[in-house]
Parts: structure tokens; C-alpha cells; sequence
């Protein structure tokens, strides 16, 4: 193990450390994450409403013969399909990253109770900021 890091190194942390530590575990998980995760949700949504369209975008005059649609409208749709199936998965992977992290500092609060009373003062300050945006 490389000096500084895991158990025996300088990165270990308890009692208030911990605490801030797992407050800055409790934000990922419950404010960053989901935000990119909501940024995904509007992808999505935008997404879903551009399929819609695509038939009437792509349609082309008879003189062109073959097909109404073209030859493009069928890749682009599986395209489409593929990179939407992209983002649904990266956002179910956000959401359950999120939980599990959230879990993750939950669990290491309990086994720290000085580190859990830090990572609820913080999380108490967050809610109630002092006048002024000062701490």
C-alpha cells in the first residue's frame, strides 16, 4: 500500500473528519448526483420528442422514388434507439450510484458517532444557512 493512503495512512479519518468527509459523500449522493441525473431526464424527454418528428422530417417527394421515407429514416431511428438506451442506463447507474453512496456514509456515520453528529451539523447548516450566506 502506498504511503498516505488506506488504513494505516494520513487518509483515514474519525470523529469530526469522518464527519465532514461522509457530509461531502451525503452531497454527491443527494444533490450532485441528482442533478446530473436530471440533466439526463431533460435529455431523455428531449429526445423522446424528436422520435416523434422524425417521420415527418424525413418524408421526401414521390420523385425520388423507393420508399417515403427514405433510406436514412431507418438507421437514424436505430441510432436513436441506441443512444437513447445510452442515457436511460447512464441515469439508472447515477441514481443507483447516489443511493449506494448515500448509503455508504449512512453506514460509516453508524459506526462513528462523533463522525455522525459532524455529518448532521453539517447537514443541518445546508438547510438552514446563517443570514447573509455566512456559516
Amino acid at each position: 500500500m502506498r504511503s498516505g493512503w488506506g488504513w494505516r495512512g494520513s487518509m483515514v479519518h474519525h470523529g469530526k473528519d469522518l464527519g465532514a468527509d461522509l457530509h461531502r459523500l451525503e452531497q454527491a449522493a443527494k444533490v450532485h448526483f441528482p442533478a446530473v441525473s436530471a440533466d439526463y431526464g431533460l435529455a431523455i424527454d428531449n429526445c423522446d420528442k424528436v422520435r416523434g418528428d422524425v417521420e415527418q422530417v424525413m418524408r421526401r417527394p414521390e420523385q425520388f422514388g423507393g420508399d417515403a421515407l427514405g433510406p436514412v429514416y431507418r438507421a437514424y431511428l436505430d441510432l436513436h434507439d441506441t443512444v437513447l438506451g445510452f442515457m436511460k442506463e447512464t441515469r439508472r447507474n447515477l441514481d443507483d450510484t447516489g443511493a449506494a453512496l448515500d448509503k455508504a456514509a449512512r453506514i460509516f456515520a453508524a459506526m462513528d458517532r462523533e463522525a455522525a453528529d459532524e455529518m448532521n451539523r453539517r447537514v443541518h447548516d445546508d438547510d438552514n444557512p446563517a443570514p447573509g450566506g455566512g456559516r
